[in-house]
């Protein structure tokens, strides 16, 4: 372009029109009121490129395909779906069984002995543990000392 001016208003508005769209938001405002390139590039320098990131982030993720016949499903060892999508594992619903054994703690029923409040065993010797209780507050607790002679 042989006028000055033209190829100034040309220079503008191509470096408008090649700006990614973060940029041409912030030079919005001062489109057809800068006086030289250089305010344009002083606004798009810190220009938050998250958005630009974000969807190139995307682009790259979308490209990426897995192969379904690859997947394999560690709940049935089948191939084409994942553990928490298995048709079978769906088709089971999950249920508080009661324990096949008796209990490993009093020997007295078929419950979990995380469950048992028995204080017997089946001998009708008490059971070790406080239960619930725990130690009171505001009662002393004794030093138990074995060996006194060597203090």
């Amino acid at each position: 372009v042989d006028n000055a001016e033209a190829a100034k208003v040309l220079l503008f508005q191509l470096a408008f029109e090649n700006a990614n769209s973060d940029c041409q938001a912030v030079l919005l405002p001062i489109k057809g009121k800068a006086t030289d390139v250089e305010q344009y590039i002083k606004l798009c320098q810190n220009v938050g490129t998250e958005t630009h990131k974000a969807s190139m982030l995307a682009a790259t993720l979308s490209q990426l395909q897995v192969n379904k016949n690859a997947i394999k499903c560690f709940n049935r060892g089948q191939e084409g779906h994942i553990s928490k999508d298995c048709p079978k594992k769906r088709q089971q619903p999950k249920k508080n069984k009661c324990p096949t054994q008796l209990c490993p703690r009093c020997q007295k029923g078929y419950h979990w002995s995380n469950h048992c409040k028995s204080k017997y065993d089946k001998f009708g010797q008490p059971l070790l543990g406080n239960g619930m209780r725990g130690t009171q507050p505001g009662v002393p607790q004794t030093n138990r000392v074995w060996n006194t002679s060597q203090i």
